[in-house]
Protein backbone atom coordinates (compact mmCIF):
# COMPACT_ATOMS: atom_id res chain seq x y z
CA UNK A 1 0.00 0.00 0.00
CA UNK A 2 1.32 3.38 -0.95
CA UNK A 3 1.24 6.59 1.89
CA UNK A 4 -1.77 8.11 0.21
CA UNK A 5 -3.60 4.85 1.20
CA UNK A 6 -3.48 5.84 4.72
CA UNK A 7 -4.74 8.69 6.97
CA UNK A 8 -5.11 9.67 10.56
CA UNK A 9 -3.23 11.32 13.19
CA UNK A 10 -0.51 8.25 12.84
CA UNK A 11 -0.39 7.91 9.17
CA UNK A 12 3.09 8.12 8.46
CA UNK A 13 4.39 5.55 11.53
CA UNK A 14 1.15 2.99 10.00
CA UNK A 15 2.25 3.21 6.44
CA UNK A 16 6.11 2.36 7.63
CA UNK A 17 4.76 -0.39 9.93
CA UNK A 18 2.77 -1.79 6.84
CA UNK A 19 5.69 -2.15 5.37
CA UNK A 20 7.56 -4.21 8.02
CA UNK A 21 4.73 -6.37 8.11
CA UNK A 22 4.77 -7.08 4.65
CA UNK A 23 8.37 -7.41 4.06
CA UNK A 24 9.25 -8.79 7.67
CA UNK A 25 12.90 -9.40 6.40
CA UNK A 26 13.04 -5.35 6.44
CA UNK A 27 13.31 -5.13 9.67
CA UNK A 28 16.50 -7.23 10.08
CA UNK A 29 18.17 -5.52 6.93
CA UNK A 30 17.04 -2.31 8.88
CA UNK A 31 19.45 -3.62 11.71
CA UNK A 32 22.34 -4.69 9.60
CA UNK A 33 22.31 -1.50 7.63
CA UNK A 34 22.55 0.52 11.01
CA UNK A 35 25.33 -2.29 11.87
CA UNK A 36 27.81 -1.97 9.15
CA UNK A 37 27.41 2.04 8.99
CA UNK A 38 28.56 2.14 12.46
CA UNK A 39 31.02 -0.40 12.39
CA UNK A 40 32.19 1.38 8.97
CA UNK A 41 32.57 4.34 10.95
CA UNK A 42 34.10 3.41 14.29
CA UNK A 43 36.72 2.32 11.99
CA UNK A 44 37.34 5.06 10.33
CA UNK A 45 39.76 8.00 11.03
CA UNK A 46 37.33 11.27 10.64
CA UNK A 47 36.89 13.01 13.06
CA UNK A 48 33.48 14.04 12.06
CA UNK A 49 31.31 12.03 9.79
CA UNK A 50 29.29 13.23 7.28
CA UNK A 51 26.14 10.92 6.28
CA UNK A 52 23.37 11.21 3.72
CA UNK A 53 20.26 9.25 3.63
CA UNK A 54 18.24 8.57 -0.06
CA UNK A 55 14.35 8.07 0.47
CA UNK A 56 14.59 9.40 4.11
CA UNK A 57 10.70 8.10 4.51
CA UNK A 58 9.10 8.41 7.79
CA UNK A 59 12.80 8.93 9.51
CA UNK A 60 12.84 5.53 11.79
CA UNK A 61 15.96 4.24 10.16
CA UNK A 62 17.65 8.08 10.52
CA UNK A 63 16.73 7.87 14.43
CA UNK A 64 18.04 4.64 14.36
CA UNK A 65 21.49 5.12 12.66
CA UNK A 66 22.01 8.22 14.53
CA UNK A 67 21.01 7.41 17.92
CA UNK A 68 23.26 4.01 17.03
CA UNK A 69 26.42 6.61 16.41
CA UNK A 70 25.91 9.03 19.13
CA UNK A 71 25.35 5.85 21.98
CA UNK A 72 29.16 4.08 19.80
CA UNK A 73 30.53 7.89 20.99
CA UNK A 74 31.09 8.74 17.32
CA UNK A 75 30.06 12.61 16.87
CA UNK A 76 30.17 15.14 16.25
CA UNK A 77 27.71 14.85 13.06
CA UNK A 78 26.39 15.52 9.27
CA UNK A 79 23.31 14.31 8.85
CA UNK A 80 21.37 14.65 5.55
CA UNK A 81 18.34 13.28 4.48
CA UNK A 82 16.33 13.32 0.99
CA UNK A 83 12.68 12.41 0.24
CA UNK A 84 9.94 13.34 -3.04
CA UNK A 85 7.49 13.53 -0.60
CA UNK A 86 7.15 16.96 1.44
CA UNK A 87 5.28 15.25 4.61
CA UNK A 88 7.46 12.59 5.30
CA UNK A 89 10.23 15.52 5.31
CA UNK A 90 8.47 17.57 7.48
CA UNK A 91 7.90 14.08 9.68
CA UNK A 92 11.59 13.70 9.78
CA UNK A 93 12.39 16.87 10.69
CA UNK A 94 10.46 16.69 13.46
CA UNK A 95 11.49 13.57 14.97
CA UNK A 96 15.32 14.36 14.66
CA UNK A 97 14.86 18.06 16.18
CA UNK A 98 15.87 16.63 19.06
CA UNK A 99 19.14 15.15 18.51
CA UNK A 100 22.03 17.30 19.81
CA UNK A 101 25.60 16.97 18.49
CA UNK A 102 24.55 16.88 14.91
CA UNK A 103 23.49 19.03 12.20
CA UNK A 104 20.58 17.84 10.47
CA UNK A 105 19.52 18.71 6.64
CA UNK A 106 16.67 17.46 5.36
CA UNK A 107 15.78 18.25 1.39
CA UNK A 108 12.74 17.81 -0.70
CA UNK A 109 14.09 16.11 -4.13
CA UNK A 110 12.89 13.77 -6.42
CA UNK A 111 16.08 11.18 -7.18
CA UNK A 112 15.25 11.18 -10.67
CA UNK A 113 15.92 14.37 -11.55
CA UNK A 114 19.72 14.80 -13.07
CA UNK A 115 20.02 18.39 -10.74
CA UNK A 116 19.55 15.86 -7.44
CA UNK A 117 23.00 16.12 -6.28
CA UNK A 118 23.99 19.78 -6.93
CA UNK A 119 25.41 21.77 -4.29
CA UNK A 120 25.14 18.73 -1.68
CA UNK A 121 28.77 18.82 -1.09
CA UNK A 122 30.46 15.64 0.26
CA UNK A 123 29.91 12.65 2.13
CA UNK A 124 31.12 9.53 3.70
CA UNK A 125 28.45 7.51 4.17
CA UNK A 126 25.89 7.13 1.66
CA UNK A 127 22.79 4.67 2.61
CA UNK A 128 19.42 3.89 1.18
CA UNK A 129 16.50 1.54 2.04
CA UNK A 130 14.00 0.25 -0.48
CA UNK A 131 14.30 3.15 -2.66
CA UNK A 132 16.52 2.97 -5.87
CA UNK A 133 13.92 0.49 -7.59
CA UNK A 134 11.07 2.85 -7.54
CA UNK A 135 13.33 4.83 -9.73
CA UNK A 136 12.65 2.40 -12.81
CA UNK A 137 14.66 0.39 -14.17
CA UNK A 138 18.53 -0.21 -15.66
CA UNK A 139 19.26 3.59 -17.20
CA UNK A 140 17.70 4.78 -13.47
CA UNK A 141 19.66 2.39 -11.45
CA UNK A 142 23.16 3.54 -13.17
CA UNK A 143 21.95 7.23 -12.97
CA UNK A 144 21.07 6.70 -9.22
CA UNK A 145 24.86 5.31 -8.48
CA UNK A 146 26.68 7.66 -10.95
CA UNK A 147 25.08 10.66 -8.80
CA UNK A 148 25.90 9.08 -5.29
CA UNK A 149 29.25 8.54 -6.59
CA UNK A 150 29.99 12.11 -7.09
CA UNK A 151 28.83 12.77 -3.58
CA UNK A 152 30.48 10.02 -2.43
CA UNK A 153 34.32 11.25 -0.63
CA UNK A 154 37.11 8.87 -1.63
CA UNK A 155 37.21 5.93 1.12
CA UNK A 156 33.23 6.81 1.36
CA UNK A 157 31.65 3.90 2.28
CA UNK A 158 27.55 3.43 -0.29
CA UNK A 159 25.49 0.67 1.60
CA UNK A 160 22.22 0.09 -0.44
CA UNK A 161 19.41 -2.28 0.72
CA UNK A 162 16.93 -3.07 -2.24
CA UNK A 163 14.38 -5.41 -3.89
CA UNK A 164 16.91 -7.72 -5.66
CA UNK A 165 14.10 -10.09 -6.80
CA UNK A 166 11.29 -9.57 -9.23
CA UNK A 167 7.41 -9.51 -8.40
CA UNK A 168 4.79 -11.38 -10.11
CA UNK A 169 3.30 -8.50 -11.28
CA UNK A 170 5.93 -7.02 -12.57
CA UNK A 171 6.74 -6.24 -16.29
CA UNK A 172 9.58 -8.55 -17.41
CA UNK A 173 9.93 -5.85 -20.24
CA UNK A 174 10.69 -3.46 -18.01
CA UNK A 175 11.97 -5.20 -14.56
CA UNK A 176 13.12 -2.55 -11.61
CA UNK A 177 13.87 -5.07 -8.72
CA UNK A 178 17.07 -5.93 -10.31
CA UNK A 179 19.46 -8.97 -9.22
CA UNK A 180 22.90 -8.78 -7.56
CA UNK A 181 24.97 -8.95 -9.69
CA UNK A 182 23.31 -6.93 -12.08
CA UNK A 183 23.99 -4.00 -9.14
CA UNK A 184 27.85 -5.64 -9.09
CA UNK A 185 27.96 -4.84 -12.81
CA UNK A 186 26.93 -1.24 -12.35
CA UNK A 187 28.89 -0.38 -9.72
CA UNK A 188 31.99 -1.99 -10.99
CA UNK A 189 31.66 -0.05 -14.09
CA UNK A 190 31.43 3.05 -12.25
CA UNK A 191 34.41 3.13 -10.55
CA UNK A 192 33.12 1.74 -7.18
CA UNK A 193 35.43 -0.60 -5.47
CA UNK A 194 35.03 -3.35 -2.90
CA UNK A 195 31.73 -4.64 -3.94
CA UNK A 196 30.36 -7.09 -1.40
CA UNK A 197 26.30 -8.39 -0.87
CA UNK A 198 26.75 -8.18 2.88
CA UNK A 199 23.17 -9.76 3.84
CA UNK A 200 20.27 -11.39 1.68
CA UNK A 201 16.72 -12.18 3.14
CA UNK A 202 13.60 -12.58 1.50
CA UNK A 203 13.64 -10.33 -1.26
CA UNK A 204 16.13 -8.22 -0.08
CA UNK A 205 19.48 -7.89 0.12
CA UNK A 206 22.73 -5.56 1.47
CA UNK A 207 24.80 -4.04 -0.61
CA UNK A 208 27.79 -2.43 -0.27
CA UNK A 209 30.50 -0.97 -1.95
CA UNK A 210 33.59 2.13 -1.90
CA UNK A 211 35.27 4.48 -3.84
CA UNK A 212 39.07 4.50 -3.81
Amino acid sequence: MALSDFSGPDYIDDWWRDLNERWPERVAISEYLVHRLVSWCKRSNHTEHSILELGVGGGAIAASVLNALKKANIQPLHFTGIDIEPELTRQVEGRLSGITQTRIHIYDADLRDRGWTENLGQFDVIYSLQTFHDLGGHRALTDIYQGVFSLLSAGGLLINADFVIPFPNDNPEKPRRLPVDTHHHILTTLGYTGFKNEISMGKLACMTAGRD
